[in-house]
C-alpha cells in the first residue's frame, strides 16, 4: 500500500501557496497512491478549505484529512461572543466540508483499508509556548510557531459552556490542557477499537500537532502533548505517525513507531519551481501487504 502525505498547505498565506495546490494534485494523480493524507492547516476560511480539497477530486484512492490549529480558528470576536466556537468548526463545519469533497474526516471516522487502520486527531497541546518563551532566540524560520500561539490565544475558541465570562460576553475558553486531554481520550478510544479488530494488522495515526518530543525543533519547546505520544506507543499495532504543524521534514523512529511529516509551510516570496517545491512537501510511505508475509511459492 502506498500512502502519500503532506500538511500545512496554508493557502491563505500567499498566492504561491494557493497556486501550489492544483500542481500538487496533478503530481498526486501520477503517483496514484492508495491513500492520501492531508494533516491540517489549510486555512481558517471554509471556502479556502473547500477549494483545496476539491483540487484533489481526481484522485482515485482513499483521501483522509485532520484539521490543524488554523483550520479551527474563529476569526471574529463578535462571532465568538455570539457563541460560535472552534468545537462548532471541528465537529460540524469541517467534517461536512470533508464529506462534500470526498475526504474522510478522520478525527470523526476512523477507517480500515486493506488491513491498515487509520485514526486521527488535531492533537492539540498541553502547554503552548508561554510569555517567558517569547523572548527566546528562535531561529527566524520558526517564528511562525510564536505567531501561531499568539493567534491561537485569540482565535482558537474551545468554549466552556458550563462557565460564562463575568462580562456575559459568551462562554469562557477552556484551558489548552483540558482540550488536549479530551482529544487524546477520543484518539485512544479510536486506536483501541482498531487494535481489537482482528482484520487490522497495523495502524497509522494522523495528528496535526507532533505527538513525540523527538519531533521538536532543537532549542524550541515541545509544541504538542506528551500524552499523545504515550497513546501511540502503548498500542503495539501503531506503526506509523503522520503529523504536521512544524514546517520541516522529519522521518525518524520513536520506539517502534515511524514518525514522519512533510509540510508545505509558508512559501511567501519563494521563487522555486513548483516541481521542486513538490519534492520537498510530498512524500510516499509504503506498508507491506498481507501476501508479502505468506511466503508465496513455498511448499
Amino acid at each position: 500500500m502506498r500512502i502519500a502525505y503532506t500538511s500545512d498547505l496554508h493557502v491563505d498565506i500567499s498566492q504561491r501557496n494557493w497556486e501550489l495546490v492544483p500542481y500538487l494534485a496533478e503530481v498526486l494523480k501520477m503517483v496514484d497512491p492508495d491513500v492520501f493524507v492531508l494533516a491540517g492547516d489549510v486555512s481558517p476560511e471554509i471556502g479556502d478549505l473547500e477549494y483545496a480539497l476539491d483540487c484533489f477530486s481526481g484522485l482515485r484512492g482513499l483521501k483522509l484529512f485532520v484539521p490543524g490549529n488554523q483550520d479551527i480558528w474563529v476569526l471574529s470576536e463578535e462571532m465568538q461572543g455570539l457563541g460560535h466556537d472552534s468545537y462548532e468548526k471541528y465537529y460540524f463545519y469541517l467534517p461536512e466540508a470533508c464529506r462534500r469533497n470526498d475526504f474522510v474526516p478522520l478525527w470523526m471516522e476512523p477507517v480500515v483499508c486493506r488491513g491498515v487502520g487509520f485514526a486521527g486527531s488535531i492533537g492539540w497541546y498541553d502547554s503552548p509556548l508561554g510569555a517567558g518563551d517569547a523572548g527566546m532566540a528562535f531561529p527566524r524560520e520558526h517564528h511562525y510557531l510564536l505567531d501561531s500561539v499568539w493567534n491561537d490565544n485569540r482565535w482558537a475558541c474551545w468554549a466552556d459552556i458550563a462557565t460564562l465570562t463575568q462580562a456575559g460576553g459568551g462562554p469562557a475558553k477552556r484551558a489548552d490542557a483540558e482540550v488536549a486531554r479530551e482529544f487524546n481520550l477520543r484518539l485512544d478510544q479510536d486506536v483501541e477499537a482498531l487494535s481489537r479488530d482482528s482484520s487490522v494488522r497495523e495502524i497509522v495515526v494522523v495528528t496535526h500537532y507532533p505527538p513525540f518530543v523527538e519531533l521538536s525543533v532543537e532549542g524550541i519547546p515541545f509544541t504538542g502533548s506528551r500524552e499523545t505520544g504515550g497513546i501511540l506507543s502503548s498500542h503495539p499495532k501503531v506503526t506509523i505517525s503522520i503529523s504536521g504543524h512544524i514546517h520541516d521534514r522529519r522521518d525518524i523512529l520513536v520506539g517502534n513507531v515511524r514518525a514522519v511529516r512533510c509540510p508545505v509551510g509558508y512559501l511567501g516570496g519563494d521563487r522555486q519551481k513548483y516541481q521542486d517545491l513538490v519534492k520537498n512537501c510530498l512524500e510516499v510511505i509504503h506498508t507491506l501487504e498481507e501476501e508479502d508475509f505468506l511466503g508465496r511459492g513455498l511448499t
